[in-house]
């Protein structure tokens, strides 16, 4: 399904940031939930999802590299799920990267959301293996960049390459 066309993506500041906060406590528990809302308020990039003054979604993004982008959480709330949000919020996500110069693009997801895991996949993310080579050799590896992304257990490692012959 696609989004609707009111839907608008901006960076979220200060008391932006904080509107996110339902959202995370929705859309996260546990461990996840806790490092959500710190992430939410530390990393560089938050970007938000409105239509008609209501935040319908989050993705916080920073940089591992100068060659690497990462995004740390998509966040949907739980009415506007399966209405093409994520997919909206993970498009600008790439956009900004690749006007910034990032190569490649990692996330992460827990093993078991396949919901999560086929959004990325539709946008050309593919699961990383632990003993690929790295990204600067041309694979797709990051394990050197791993304690920046606060991997868990039970998640896995997904990246995207950028195609450096495609037009921007």
């Amino acid at each position: 399904m696609s989004p609707p066309a009111e839907v608008r993506v901006s960076t979220l500041t200060g008391p932006g940031r904080e509107r996110a906060i339902p959202l995370v406590r929705e859309s996260f528990h546990g461990y996840y939930r806790w490092h959500a809302k710190r992430t939410l308020r530390e990393v560089p990039l938050v970007r938000g999802a409105e239509k008609n003054g209501e935040l319908l979604g989050v993705a916080m993004l920073d940089r591992l590299a100068p060659e690497a982008g990462y995004v740390f959480y998509l966040a949907v709330g739980a009415a506007h799920r399966r209405h093409g949000i994520g997919g909206v919020l993970l498009d600008d996500a790439l956009a900004h990267f690749l006007s910034t110069g990032a190569e490649v693009v990692f996330a992460a997801a827990e093993a078991d959301n396949a919901p999560s895991i086929a959004l990325f996949r539709s946008r050309g993310f593919r699961l990383v293996e632990r003993d690929e080579a790295g990204f600067r050799e041309g694979g797709l590896g990051a394990w050197g960049l791993r304690s920046r992304m606060r991997l868990v257990r039970g998640e896995v490692l997904l990246g995207r390459r950028f195609d450096p012959t495609a037009p921007a």
